[in-house]
């Protein structure tokens, strides 16, 4: 059996054709190709899927609302434009085995390419709803400071802004526009612990050794979902499922290594 219900990969083929219609028009082509690049070259879609799987968990016609899968697009975005600026900022000139857009386009049209995709962002975010966009400057200044910390060796501290306010989003956004405050904090809770996660295990794929608060993080995400549970009951499943499987592969260090999340 699948992990993830029907309606939700239905809903994701949604969300990916969304993404490969965003910037087809740009011009200068290098600019276009630059932007585009990540999208032609998909990866997991975790963020996606973490988005339309917790909307489905809350109400399984979800799926069905047209801001849903406009949020899970812009938070596939978002995470894109992570992507560019870092590979720039770490100067990686290979990626999921290929070269990079710097390597190709160079750093100067990285840049502008990763701006364009914010501006995007922002035009299709207005469209949520001013909560919505409010709430997704604050995730990206919370991003900004995770990767200046990470520039000034600050990691510890860089674990929890670096990659979990996007993670985050994907929790919190649901709850917002299906109008759940009763789960909003624990959806903060969740995405951002999940999202520290994350990178602990992205940090151990690289480097083979585990943090000292992975143990810690792991038993949050638990009693989070426990808690969950308890508000949202047996349709919550779906979304437990998906979290447990996420789980194992970050204690395997094989959560950010994998080239697809669906098994």
């Amino acid at each position: 059996m699948h992990i993830l219900p029907r309606d939700v990969l239905v809903a994701l083929e949604r969300v990916v054709a969304d993404l490969q219609e965003v910037g087809r028009d740009i011009k200068p082509e290098s600019l276009r190709d630059a932007a585009r690049y990540y999208i032609e070259k998909p990866g997991k879609m975790l963020r996606p899927i973490l988005l339309l799987t917790f909307s489905y968990s809350l109400d399984r016609r979800s799926l069905m609302d047209p801001r849903v899968l406009q949020a899970a697009t812009i938070v596939e975005l978002l995470h894109i434009v992570s992507l560019l600026q870092d590979d720039v900022m770490d100067k990686h000139d290979e990626r999921r085995g290929a070269k990079t857009p710097r390597v190709i386009y160079g750093d100067e049209r990285t840049v502008l390419a990763s701006d364009w995709l914010i501006a995007e962002s922002i035009k299709r975010a207005v469209k949520l709803g001013e909560e919505v966009v409010e709430y997704l400057a604050d995730v990206a200044q919370r991003l900004s400071m995770g990767q200046a910390l990470d520039l000034e060796g600050e990691r510890e501290k860089a674990a929890e802004l670096k990659t979990a306010p996007l993670i985050e989003a994907t929790l919190v956004l649901p709850a917002l526009l299906l109008k759940r405050r009763d789960v909003l904090e624990l959806a903060k809770r969740l995405g951002a612990s999940l999202g520290v996660l994350y990178q602990y295990s992205d940090d151990m794929s690289d480097e083979g050794e585990r943090r000292d608060k992975t143990a810690e993080v792991t038993a949050e995400v638990k009693n989070v979902l426990a808690k969950m549970r308890e508000v949202i009951g047996e349709a919550f499943t779906p979304f437990e499922n998906l979290v447990n499987e996420i789980l194992k592969r970050a204690l395997q260090a094989s959560l950010t290594v994998a080239r697809s999340f669906i098994p």
